[in-house]
């Protein structure tokens, strides 16, 4: 006996495509607070819009800055700061740090909240590399002039090593938000 082969209907069905309307895609930008939103986190940041971030937010102590921000914001203060320095120096020189200090400070603050640790872990040792050589100047220049090192020296330089190289941990670690 033959099979008998069920009929299908012939009607295909067709999935009704829903249109969506997306918003149109619009460039991340930072709004006049210099506060960046998670999204504008994540995207790259080049050196000329890093070194353009670097001098717009000069004081500001609030927002976060990713690491690209911060290395070539970083990088190009030193260069300025290396090439015054060698090529000029002397109160020149002086100057041109102290414009930079504020700037530098600045970032590192921001790249420590990004990378969740506490800024007072930078700033509490930073004070304390800056102010240390103030108060105590007169008598280690005098010291260093007749090639005397001294226990208290020794000691800010282990103590300067040892915060450069968290400094420079706590600068690659990746955003926590």
């Amino acid at each position: 006996m033959p099979v008998a082969k069920k009929k299908t209907s012939a009607k295909k069905t067709t999935t009704a495509r829903k249109s969506v309307k997306r918003a149109p895609v619009r460039r991340a930008v930072v709004r006049e607070t210099g506060v960046q939103t998670p999204k504008q986190q994540r995207r790259m940041v080049g050196p000329l819009s890093a070194i353009a971030s670097f001098w717009r937010r000069y004081f500001d102590f609030v927002g976060r800055s990713t690491r690209a921000e911060f290395w070539f914001g970083y990088l190009f203060a030193y260069i300025v700061n290396f090439c015054f320095a060698y090529f000029i120096g002397g109160t020149v020189s002086l100057v041109v740090s102290a414009i930079l200090f504020i700037p530098v400070l600045s970032l590192s603050v921001r790249r420590f909240r990004d990378a969740g640790i506490s800024v007072w872990l930078y700033l509490v040792p930073v004070l304390l590399v800056y102010l240390i050589p103030v108060i105590r100047g007169s008598a280690w220049y005098t010291m260093i002039s007749f090639g005397y090192v001294s226990s208290g020296m020794a000691l800010y330089a282990l103590f300067f090593i040892i915060d450069t190289i968290f400094n420079i941990v706590v600068a690659c670690l990746p955003s926590k938000k």
